[in-house]
């Protein structure tokens, strides 16, 4: 079964790991609803496509996918940061970054990972507990080693607007399913589902027999803004996030 897991998840995984940073997004087009760009003070920026996935009987997610992407507090203007918490600290505090098979944070307001106050730009690893301010605690895991995809957890109560278990940071793929190690741990399901993308497009495929909006799944299936995924013995839904102000 791993091997075919394995086997899976390296079929449809990007070429982006071996490409400059943003080169994953270098001529998609995308939508006014889920395009974030903002300029960061290392020269380059973030593009990142944000969703809800509600998943019935195990709880909420937000996907965020992408390469790189800002954490900050709430802001009246038109664009908040791609991880925006409720809590007393900067609009723009610090930003999180792939490239290639590691994670970076950057750090722009008071930040401490793992004890350690850091001023620049510093590798992350799976484990670490990140600071922002004096009271926002996340956690930072990269729980599977099918893929670079990682999972900001809330240690402390400070949450964005959504209610929500967790936040994943999808770089290639997001694996749900029974394991402890994959991105959303879906303990009663019978096997692994995997979200990718792939020309422009979310997609889930999986070796069980998948719907998607009551429409059979062969190989793989897009799914578009509210698309809902069922199978024998579960179901779930994802659907786009928009801005603060409604666009």
């Amino acid at each position: 079964m791993l091997s075919g897991i394995m086997n899976m998840a390296a079929a449809i995984r990007t070429s982006g790991r071996t490409l400059p940073v943003n080169a994953e997004f270098s001529g998609r087009k995308m939508s006014p609803q889920t395009r974030r760009t903002v300029p960061m003070d290392t020269g380059w920026v973030t593009e990142c496509e944000r969703y809800m996935l509600w998943i019935d009987g195990v709880g909420a997610w937000q996907l965020c996918i992408g390469q790189n992407f800002l954490i900050g507090g709430p802001t009246l203007e038109h664009q908040s940061a791609d991880i925006c918490l409720l809590a007393n600290i900067s609009r723009k505090h610090a930003a999180l970054q792939r490239i290639q098979e590691d994670w970076f944070i950057h750090p722009y307001q008071q930040t401490v990972v793992s004890g350690r106050t850091v001023a620049d730009r510093s590798l992350l690893k799976s484990g670490d507990e990140i600071r922002l301010g004096e009271r926002v605690r996340l956690g930072f895991r990269i729980p599977s080693v099918l893929s670079g995809s990682a999972v900001v957890d809330f240690e402390s109560s400070h949450r964005p607007a959504q209610s929500v278990n967790g936040i994943i940071l999808m770089t290639d793929t997001c694996l749900l399913g029974p394991r402890r190690d994959y991105h959303i741990c879906c303990p009663e399901w019978p096997d692994l589902v995997v979200l990718f993308r792939q020309d422009g497009q979310l997609r889930c495929r999986s070796k069980m027999s998948l719907k998607v909006n009551e429409d059979r799944v062969r190989e793989s299936a897009a799914l578009n803004n509210g698309a809902i995924v069922t199978g024998d013995d579960f179901r779930f839904r994802i659907e786009r996030l928009k801005n603060l102000n409604g666009t």
